[in-house]
């Protein structure tokens, strides 16, 4: 089949649209419908620019999704404020068109900064900080929602009232998309270095637990339940979310709606935080991938040198290329020749983080004289100009104070 290129079709609709410029200006965007975390973060983060003062007079943005989206519940919210247009035909029609033709002799591809296609393709992270930080949450439930999620909290045994805390590791079930499919044959795959092991997470629950505080484990799909009974840690992911009539709409309103959540590099975090649900990261990798809000806070995986035996501290990782939000195939593969090893965060650095976050929340935090400026030691590590330099969470205070030395 031709490309849509190799005909005049894009070129008459971006005619179409030049002519129109002078009355209104349109703008398309394509919802990335079939990935959990870039439908929630990057939709929220859309509404909320559109919030702070955008678009402008004349302006009209058209956005476009397929049929099945990942979460239908998010995608509902989402219509509730802005119109959507779902259609598989359409959405890869203008895929097609939208995405960069590739290169072949004779052709210039589409024409130059043609202000016609909406991005949506980033939720502002190490883009800006601003519209995170001064905007309130768009997405929001109807009372009806909230007399459903009422009722789902009593079906999972939580008392009316009841503070709880939801948690979630990433492990070799998770993927962020149901088109993504891990495979054997790729060890950056099938061996994520994003994974963690959610029993790491209990000494935390329990503690939560002794305070009065339910504990809720979410996730859309499990590698297995959670060991141990506890009557208060529900294991909503293995023993209550595939008995559900709406499981999507479950997933969203007890992220929504808890004290904080607890969890890693995984999309289903902005379940969180797109509502302002305050965040304690465990094992957030690479360097940075860390708080959004400022009531986030968060602690990274360690980089173990396995021939020298010794922890590299965080300004040699930046050397090395892992200042970002990515580790590409070609960094990983340079670190594992290298001998670097991806080291998971301890039971006894969570348990620390999740009781800074409590005591945080209830306004019983003190810190210590050194705290503040082993915080700004850690935007350091990074050259000027750098987003992180700006960002708005911080570094576990226990966590900070214990690994000083990799500070650098």
């Amino acid at each position: 089949m031709p490309s849509l290129f190799s005909t005049p079709v894009f070129y008459c609709l971006w005619a179409f649209l030049f002519l129109l410029r002078p009355v209104v200006r349109i703008r398309i965007g394509l919802i990335p419908y079939r990935s959990l975390g870039r439908i929630a973060g990057n939709m929220e983060y859309y509404l909320r620019k559109k919030a702070r003062g955008g678009p402008g007079p004349g302006q009209v943005d058209v956005l476009v999704s397929g049929t099945r989206p990942v979460n239908r519940q998010i995608m509902k919210m989402v219509k509730r404020r802005v119109p959507v247009l779902e259609s598989d035909w359409l959405w890869g029609w203008l895929g097609d068109m939208q995405g960069d033709p590739p290169a072949q002799p004779g052709r210039q591809g589409r024409p130059p900064d043609i202000p016609m296609w909406l991005n949506l393709r980033n939720a502002g992270y190490l883009v800006e900080w601003e519209t995170w930080q001064q905007v309130e949450p768009q997405l929001d439930f109807t009372e009806e929602e909230h007399v459903l999620g009422r009722e789902l909290l009593r079906t999972l045994g939580i008392p009316e009232g009841a503070e709880y805390v939801t948690m979630h590791a990433r492990d070799k079930a998770y993927t962020d998309s149901p088109d993504t499919v891990r495979s054997p044959d790729d060890p950056f795959s099938y061996d994520d270095f994003r994974d963690c092991d959610i029993a790491t997470y209990l000494p935390a629950a329990e503690w939560l637990t002794e305070q009065g505080i339910w504990v809720v484990r979410v996730g859309h799909r499990v590698e297995g339940p959670l060991p141990g009974n506890h009557s208060m840690i529900i294991d909503y992911a293995a023993r209550f979310r595939g008995q559900l009539e709406d499981p999507e709409f479950a997933d969203v309103y007890l992220q929504a709606r808890c004290k904080f959540f607890v969890g890693c590099t995984a999309g289903i975090c902005y379940l969180s935080h797109i509502f302002n649900v305050p965040i304690a990261w465990v094992n957030m990798i690479p360097l940075a991938e860390c708080g959004r809000l400022d009531h986030d806070l968060f602690i990274l995986k360690k980089y173990r040198h396995s021939r020298e035996e010794r922890f590299l501290t965080f300004p040699e990782m930046v050397d090395r290329g892992a200042d970002w939000s990515r580790l590409w195939h070609d960094k990983l593969q340079a670190y594992k020749e290298e001998g670097i090893e991806f080291v998971d965060s301890t039971a006894e650095e969570i348990l620390d983080l999740v009781k800074e976050m409590h005591a945080r929340l209830e306004g019983s935090w003190t810190s210590q004289p050194e705290d503040a400026g082993l915080q700004d030691k850690f935007r350091q590590i990074f050259p000027p100009g750098h987003p992180m330099t700006e960002f708005p969470g911080y570094l576990g205070a226990a966590y900070a104070r214990e690994n000083r030395e990799l500070l650098g």
